[in-house]
């Protein structure tokens, strides 16, 4: 299995880096910096200037060339390449994981189901650019990307030999709806985090409006429910580490539950930094990573917990 749990591996990250490309794309305007797909600009490869554009094509489209940007072409166009390589790398997971797909078929279904997800992921991709962004269809594009994910830390889990988790019976069931509700509570918090991105949205694209400073004020409630939902989301992650440290719990899930506490809390000093130093972009896209950073996490987290081994207590 040395190969599959290789190259999946590397596909989580390459997803992780998406994830974090794709929010630099969001930051920066840059989401029609490519305004067709698959081509760009009507040309298979970003063209270095309008000259090189077929302004008939561009006038088909109603495609405007006022909007042509190399800079924001390029990082669109990298968000594009990042994704082709994911395609290949997950294909390369389902030819990898093939051989043993009789022994380990639960592994096999994955990496084939990661094949169709990330396919559907391509589509999804060429929507967001048809519908110009619509916000529902980024969303769906970013969620999907965590699915992807989910997907094959499962089937890099099941590669291993079981980890112990060092949890006594009584302990099992308390650590793992922890987990469950800590994991739950962060994913609806991502949730809320992209309708407040997408709150923002018209003041990216129209950046000769309001000052940045002033873009969060213009969200409405959902940016308050997503700074209150925080705190949630910290007591949830700080009860798994409690009850870590009251059980005198010393396995991984002792070391995972500090991880995750320590994450919550970069994650809300970033959101304290996005909300008062007026959006800055590299904060934005660090906030996103951040985020999916701590479902993986989660997501292992569970595993671990899961397949705890059966303890028997001496007579």
């Amino acid at each position: 299995m040395n190969a599959f749990r290789k190259i999946a591996l590397i596909t989580v990250l390459a997803t992780v880096v998406l994830i974090s490309i794709g929010g630099l794309v969001r930051v920066t305007g840059a989401g029609l910096g490519c305004p067709d797909w698959p081509k760009c600009w009507g040309c298979w490869f970003p063209p270095s200037s309008l000259a090189e554009v077929d302004m008939a094509y561009v006038e088909a489209k109603g495609y405007d060339v006022r909007e042509f940007n190399p800079v924001k072409m390029w990082t669109e166009y990298l968000n594009r390449m990042v994704g082709v390589l994911i395609g290949f790398l997950v294909l390369g997971t389902a030819i990898a994981a093939f051989p043993h797909r009789r022994v380990h078929p639960r592994i096999f279904w994955c990496a084939v189901f990661s094949v169709v997800l990330v396919a559907f992921q391509g589509w999804l991709g060429g929507q967001v650019v048809r519908s110009e962004l619509h916000p529902v269809v980024v969303t769906a594009h970013m969620l999907l990307a965590i699915v992807l994910i989910g997907v094959l830390l499962y089937a890099v889990f099941m590669a291993y030999p079981a980890p112990d988790a060092g949890l006594p019976p009584e302990a099992k069931k308390t650590a793992y709806w922890l987990c469950m509700v800590l994991f739950a509570l962060t994913v609806i918090q991502t949730v809320l985090g992209t309708q407040v991105r997408e709150g923002i949205d018209p003041f990216i694209k129209d950046p000769g409006g309001l000052p940045r400073s002033e873009w969060l004020a213009k969200v409405g409630p959902i940016d308050y429910i997503h700074r209150s939902s925080s705190w949630v989301v910290l007591i949830a992650a700080g009860w798994l580490f409690r009850e870590m440290y009251r059980r005198r719990i010393t396995g991984p899930i002792s070391q995972l539950s500090r991880i995750l506490l320590g994450g919550v809390v970069v994650q809300i000093g970033l959101g304290v930094v996005l909300a008062y130093a007026g959006l800055p972009p590299p904060a934005q896209v660090l906030h996103l990573t951040g985020a999916s950073v701590l479902i993986c996490i989660q997501i292992y987290a569970i595993l671990v917990v899961r397949a705890q081994p059966a303890r028997t207590t001496a007579p």
